[in-house]
């Protein structure tokens, strides 16, 4: 009469016996030596530990959310993270103050800053839309704005709200994508 053998675990992260604050490999065969690395949180199960791609990236560095921004510069549709919104934000404001002061220093006046205003126009009202969309709002509350001082107060509070989770009417969110 046979004994039914011990069924092995699958291949994977496993406590380590001697130690629950480290964890060993089992590559099926046998453990190796090898210690899981430090950012890798000590198991309490004795599954293996599921390998993922990891979370997407949490924002956007400024030349990519300038990129994006002006690539995309009259794509109203979609969404768009907070940290692209306001990092364009912020490029234009200094983009901005550099050309009026440029504009003022050769005696151009405000004529080169109102250029440059407008060709940044269409971009910023973009990415305002595809902000608005990201929170799961219309982009017509962009229109909110037209209200003296009240309005103003109520988008930019609009515009710093988080993400609305997974895919929304507009689009699949940015930060899984």
């Amino acid at each position: 009469m046979t004994t039914p053998s011990t069924p092995q675990p699958a291949p994977g992260w496993y406590p380590d016996p001697s130690n629950p604050n480290q964890r060993r490999y089992w590559d099926g065969s046998a453990w190796t030596s090898q210690l899981a690395q430090p950012q890798d949180p000590p198991s309490a199960a004795a599954y293996p530990v599921q390998q993922s791609s990891g979370p997407a990236q949490s924002t956007m560095s400024l030349p990519d959310a300038v990129r994006t921004c002006l690539t995309k510069y009259v794509d109203f549709s979609g969404r768009a993270r907070r940290s692209e919104y306001w990092w364009f934000a912020l490029s234009i404001f200094i983009v901005y103050l550099f050309v009026s002061l440029l504009g003022r220093a050769v005696g151009a006046g405000a004529i080169l800053a109102d250029l440059v205003g407008l060709a940044l126009f269409l971009p910023s009202l973009a990415v305002a839309v595809r902000r608005l969309h990201d929170t799961n709002r219309s982009g017509w509350f962009y229109l909110i704005s037209f209200i003296p001082l009240v309005g103003a107060i109520i988008l930019i509070v609009f515009l710093c709200q988080d993400s609305s989770p997974g895919s929304n009417r507009f689009g699949p969110s940015p930060k899984e994508a």
